[in-house]
């Protein structure tokens, strides 16, 4: 009986330290993942994940309005779901792209939001009286080179 128990935990116990080798984005995830961009229709982005993971498909995740995610089921493991809004009538990729990674077997999602602060330096206003209440961005908020 010990050694049943003692198997059962080196097989939990290696099981766990795999998963935690095993990178955050899976490497085929991670090649592609950058060639999704903003207002990209639901089948581009299965063009583009369609390489590493050849059975993608998306459909439509959590909506509410005009705003939502769009879900692609990787494999049986990984679910991309990628934020998304309705423009012209399609479902496209939001213009402030958010990626949440679903790994099923640990039940873990790992988040990821692109931003650019060179691009969003441009988005802010001009003069203090159009957005009162925000505060005025400081050197302080780019990461340092």
């Amino acid at each position: 009986m010990k050694t049943v128990i003692l198997a059962l935990f080196y097989c939990v116990g290696s099981i766990h330290l795999h998963a935690a080798d095993a990178p955050l984005i899976p490497v085929a995830l991670n090649a592609v993942l950058q060639k999704i961009h903003a207002r990209m229709t639901i089948r581009e982005v299965e063009a583009v994940l369609a390489p590493a993971y050849p059975n993608v498909k998306g459909q439509m995740g959590d909506w509410s309005g005009q705003s939502g995610y769009i879900e692609y089921k990787l494999d049986e493991r990984y679910t991309l779901s990628v934020s998304s809004g309705t423009r012209e009538g399609k479902e496209v990729v939001h213009d402030e792209i958010l990626f949440y990674l679903y790994d099923w077997p640990s039940k873990r999602r790992l988040d990821l939001k692109v931003y650019e602060w060179e691009k969003q330096a441009d988005k802010q206003p001009s003069s203090k009286s159009e957005e009162p209440n925000k505060p005025a961005q400081t050197d302080g908020d780019k990461p340092s080179n």
